[in-house]
């Protein structure tokens, strides 16, 4: 992978929370930023990095960015920040709502903000009619939506987000109810499966998993596989020569790529396009994979420890079974994996295990617990900055080679 060494600034670490639809393509990401415990909205200092700060707009993946905003922030935006506002939906704290001024949401949205509110206690608000024309999404936690009485009173064309969706079973609940917005933790991995023998689409990923597991490989090894799907091995040589490594000569072959990129980072670069080429879930779901794995890599490089690619390949191998849909106890028996990925995947033991851990909780805003981890905040949040910002380019690349 490319070389990058991680900053430690003193900073507000900031973190995203993704909003979903019913097949987990991300439709907006709700901004939030951290101090001390937990995140905290803090629309200001979130408004400006977004406009500011290539980083922190990188987290968006050119996604809209979903802000909790009170009547004090509306009238500060509408009167004090002069910018095109198209990329920000502002979600307004239900029992708040009528303190905001129609006016200034009138305004904001010929600017082309969005309007939502947030619904955390009891029913929908006796809202005015004309504040209730400029709402076009709700959020509420999922046993709202369970108990009915919310969805009687919800307007047909505003977009309901349920949040705190954190297993199958409430997933599948709201799908039936006709909700196909989501916040939360679930994932979609397989429980079982009826498979007897591998997809031949994902077979070829699974091989080159199990060439990382050995660690006398060799580079006529790679290339042999690699070679038996043509499809893979042009896709590989055409990105490898793309503008994302930018090499100042063609790469013809990948025995000269390996005098540029190395073994290990040849290895992994094909490990992800194979899976790309394999996977039929959500790119967003990809891309969750990439930069939970570039996190990984990133955390290890910080503290000096060996073998970053095994954390690289840990982090991307943790979502095997979600992007394969295929589970992981069907996926790691067949591959001879090393020791310290397995015991990072299934148990987070280990060096592998706590940066694979760390990047999870990044994920799902556990800022206590990543405070309390063996990682320094900053750190954690540099690395989770650069990974975003890693991910993003590199999908990126892999998407403008595939219509190449």
């Amino acid at each position: 992978m490319a070389d990058f060494s991680v900053k430690i600034r003193s900073e507000t670490p900031f973190a995203r929370i993704p909003v979903c639809d019913s097949e987990f393509n991300v439709i907006a990401y709700e901004l939030m930023v951290g101090g001390t415990g937990q995140y905290q909205p803090a629309l200001p200092e979130i408004i400006s990095a977004t406009l500011t700060d290539p980083r922190i707009h990188d987290l968006l993946n050119h996604r809209p960015a979903l802000l909790l905003a009170d009547a004090e922030a509306v009238r500060l935006i509408y009167s004090e920040l002069r910018f095109p506002m198209n990329q920000f939906w502002l979600m307004l704290e239900s029992r708040q709502a009528i303190r905001v001024d129609p006016f200034l949401i009138k305004g904001l949205k010929k600017r082309g903000a969005h309007f939502g509110l947030s619904i955390n206690h009891g029913d929908l608000p006796d809202l005015s009619d004309e504040l209730l024309s400029s709402i076009s999404f709700i959020r509420a936690p999922s046993e709202h939506y369970l108990r009915r009485n919310l969805n009687l009173q919800v307007d047909g064309s505003w977009r309901c987000i349920a949040s705190e969706v954190d297993s199958e079973k409430l997933y599948t609940q709201l799908r039936e109810q006709g909700i196909n917005s989501i916040q939360g933790r679930y994932l979609p991995k397989p429980e079982t499966t009826d498979i007897k023998q591998f997809p031949s689409n994902k077979l070829i990923a699974l091989e080159i998993l199990n060439l990382l597991g050995d660690v006398n490989v060799s580079l006529e090894d790679l290339e042999n596989l690699i070679v038996q799907d043509l499809q893979l091995y042009y896709k590989l040589l055409r990105f490898i020569n793309s503008a994302y490594y930018n090499f100042n000569r063609k790469i013809s072959n990948i025995k000269e790529a390996l005098i540029y990129l190395g073994l290990n980072s040849l290895r992994s670069i094909s490990l992800v396009i194979a899976l790309s080429e394999s996977t039929t879930r959500s790119p967003d779901l990809f891309y969750l994979a990439l930069t939970r794995a570039r996190m990984c890599e990133l955390l290890a490089k910080s503290h000096g420890w060996p073998n970053e690619s095994i954390f690289f390949n840990a982090g991307l191998i943790s979502l095997l079974d979600v992007l394969l849909d295929i589970p992981m106890d069907t996926i790691l028996p067949e591959l001879p994996l090393s020791a310290a990925i397995k015991d990072a995947v299934l148990n987070f033991e280990g060096r592998t295990g706590a940066a694979l851990q760390c990047a999870i909780y990044y994920e799902h805003v556990d800022w206590q617990k990543i405070e309390d981890s063996q990682f320094d905040k900053d750190l954690a949040h540099s690395a989770y900055l650069e990974a975003s910002r890693w991910a993003t380019t590199l999908q990126e690349g892999l998407t403008s080679t595939a219509e190449s």
